[in-house]
């Protein structure tokens, strides 16, 4: 049992949004009891612990909008990497990637996905996983979205490009049973296999499952660059002809040079849908303009269409390795430029980890399309990389729309490189999205808080967290604002956020700065 504690001395900003107050908060049982902001009263309180928070701000537990923990959590249960940034609570089972359900056509695919982290996949459904989740008693909260991809998989492999209506049928009936069992929502990833074989017919009967529990609609789009509006668009109507009211789009951006201009088109198109209604519309960004992904996806058709899998196989072969390469030469020049290695298992390339493949190119002599195939010979489902071609600008006004929230679009790590190299985004998204938000006065710190506490809340229905306020749970965040800043870089990623004093989650401390010290080396 937790005892009563009463954290006192703290300038509140509740996650409304309005001004913050000096007061106090008192906890009992893991919920909030009470907030105070009058003297006598907090002088009155019962508490079997009173903590002096020090005059600084004390906030609701912040929330990742868009995160990859799904079997990271159950490997390194700590989450340092979330929670010392303050992170309480993440959505997980985004861009169509979900640990559940799992059948015989996907289980040895997934467990390969995921052998970094060293874990069985024992589970069948939504609450087995859930079961085993709770059994590591894992720092932060997790609510897990049902994944196209995995759901697809499940019913009809990763090779099968039009489905049977037999497998349709089957596929929304698993789907169903997902959300009765509590799926958060829903999500899909069409730059993936296999849901970039999915028609429009298939997603709307899916949706139209999803669009009864007035839950959200997540997707990693078709195109994020050279056919933006266009997926956008598809995905407005995907919601319109199925009755799916909420509509998130994962990680909004404008990617490629020749893609920049499109923002206002995006913006309006966006705005235009929200003030009819139908459907709402809201979205999360990772305050960087270096994305991260799977290697494999730099590669042109029709090597885009494998697993990564069944790709990894195919580049044994010297003549499809061949191919490949030749194909990746005749690629944009700037693509490949643009890539930077950030965590691989292939024991001949973690040395190079962190840098651009042209740079490993000139240290190894090979060309950038070879050192490309090389790596995914050797480990193309483990290998992630890091693309620019994002503009600050358009970064920037996406983080100032007021349906934006922070997604970190990254799994839970240690910080000692055990389960594998970060992004930066995974240590430090939270202190960058508020500073940029807060820059120049045209955010309040009390506003930035909310966009990453309440909004995130009401679009994911988490009704009992993202305020400070009684009957909520005591997810809460004492930090310095003055000191909160990012710490992690590219050369090293896993350096702990500066600010964060102390997080509670579910009314319990889960970590301290005072008790955080771990080793930095690779």
């Amino acid at each position: 049992m937790i005892a009563d504690t009463l954290i006192e001395n703290v300038l509140i900003a509740d996650g409304s949004g309005t001004p913050a107050q000096y007061g106090a908060v008192l906890v009992h049982h893991g919920v909030i009891a009470d907030v105070i902001y009058h003297k006598e009263r907090m002088g009155a309180s019962p508490a079997a612990e009173r903590i002096n928070g020090r005059e600084l701000m004390l906030a609701p537990g912040f929330i990742d909008a868009h995160g990859h923990s799904d079997l990271s959590l159950l490997a390194a249960p700590e989450a340092i990497g979330k929670i010392s940034q303050g992170i309480t609570t993440e959505i997980a089972g985004n861009c169509g990637l979900s640990p559940f359900p799992i059948t015989d056509n996907n289980r040895e695919h997934l467990e390969k996905l995921w052998q970094g982290y060293g874990e069985k996949l024992t589970w069948h459904d939504y609450r087995s996983y859930r079961q085993a989740l709770l059994k590591r008693n894992p720092a932060i909260n997790l609510y897990v979205q049902c994944g196209h991809n995995t759901l697809r998989a499940a019913v009809a492999g990763y090779e099968t490009r039009q489905l049977s209506s037999e497998q349709l049928s089957t596929m929304k009936l698993m789907l169903l049973e997902m959300m009765q069992q509590g799926a958060i929502g829903f999500s899909t990833g069409l730059l993936y296999t296999p849901g970039l074989f999915s028609d429009e017919n298939e997603l709307v009967e899916l949706l139209k499952v999803t669009a009864p529990f007035l839950r959200v609609y997540t997707t990693h789009l078709r195109s994020e660059g050279n056919k933006l509006i266009e997926a956008v668009t598809e995905s407005i109507r995907l919601c319109r002809n199925s009755g799916q009211r909420y509509l998130h789009l994962s990680h909004l951006k404008t990617a490629g040079l020749s893609n920049h201009s499109k923002i206002n088109q995006l913006l309006k198109l966006i705005d235009d849908t929200n003030l009819s209604g139908c459907p709402v519309i809201t979205a999360d960004r990772y305050p960087y303009i270096e994305s991260l992904t799977q290697l494999s996806v730099a590669l042109p058709s029709p090597f885009d269409e494998l697993d990564d899998i069944s790709l990894q196989m195919l580049l044994e072969d010297p003549g499809k390795f061949n191919e490949v390469v030749s194909a990746l030469e005749q690629m944009d020049e700037q693509r490949l430029l643009n890539i930077r290695l950030v965590s691989t298992n292939s024991p001949q390339y973690r040395k190079f980890v962190g840098l651009k493949i042209m740079e490993i190119s000139n240290i190894t002599i090979k060309s950038g399309a070879w050192i490309v195939a090389d790596i995914l010979r050797q480990d193309a489902p483990g290998t992630m990389a890091a693309f620019s071609g994002m503009n600050k600008d358009n970064m920037l006004r996406i983080l100032q729309q007021n349906y934006v929230t922070c997604g970190t679009d990254e799994s839970a790590r240690p910080k000692d490189f055990s389960l594998g190299v970060s992004h930066p985004r995974g240590f430090g998204s939270i202190a960058n999205f508020i500073k940029y938000l807060c820059a120049e006065d045209t955010c309040s710190i009390e506003e930035a808080i909310a966009r990453i506490t309440s909004l995130p809340a009401r679009i994911f229905n988490l009704a009992n967290r993202g305020k400070i306020a009684p009957d909520m749970a005591a997810d809460l965040v004492l930090f310095q604002p003055d000191r909160l800043q990012s710490n992690a870089t590219f050369s090293s990623p896993h350096e702990l956020t500066s600010g964060i004093d102390t997080v509670w989650v579910n009314g319990k401390i889960r970590y301290s700065n005072q008790q955080i010290i771990e080793s930095t080396e690779l």
